[in-house]
């Protein structure tokens, strides 16, 4: 009876583990995987969702930021992001906001800041090419750092805004 018993269970098995073997895995949400617009949360859920968006061949990725930043104080994450579209040949631009007195003061401090800062976290950013591959996707992509006013009159980063190359 033993044996016919082991025969059972090893049935038993085989079948659990071809029913298992046919399950297909849920389907990803389309929206997120593409979207047009990803807004920045410092989690690793942004990177997915901004490398899916690159990934998928749209013309323009937008990334908004839930709250407004110094154009100094771009967090962490979105430098390494930044690091890698210069690092691939892409171009960062910088956009003043308008000035509130009607005349735009060009101020080459704030643009060498960013600039600067972006150049200083080469560290990070190996490290984080180390960690994840999510970077390959930036290439072939420009940045345009969009600023604006806080409440207070002070000049922060309203968002970036990642766009194909027109050039190879």
């Amino acid at each position: 009876m033993t044996s016919k018993s082991a025969l059972h269970a090893l049935v038993l098995f085989c079948l659990l583990g071809t029913l298992g073997a046919c399950t297909t895995p849920p389907e990803l949400n389309k929206s997120e995987v593409s979207s047009p617009v990803v807004a920045f949360i410092d989690l690793d859920k942004f990177d997915h969702a901004l490398a899916a968006s690159l990934a998928s061949g749209l013309n323009t990725v937008e990334v908004p930021f839930h709250e407004r930043v110094s154009p100094n104080k771009i967090p962490e994450r979105m430098k390494v992001w930044l690091n890698h579209v210069e690092k691939n040949g892409g171009r960062i631009q910088v956009q003043e906001p308008p000035s509130p007195s009607g005349v735009t003061a060009k101020n080459p401090f704030l643009i060498f800041s960013i600039v600067n800062a972006l150049k200083t976290l080469n560290d990070l950013q190996v490290k984080a090419a180390q960690e994840k591959n999510f970077f390959s996707n930036i290439k072939g992509h420009d940045a345009k750092v969009i600023l604006g006013y806080n409440a207070d009159k002070e000049i922060v980063v309203d968002k970036v805004i990642l766009t194909k190359t027109t050039t190879p």
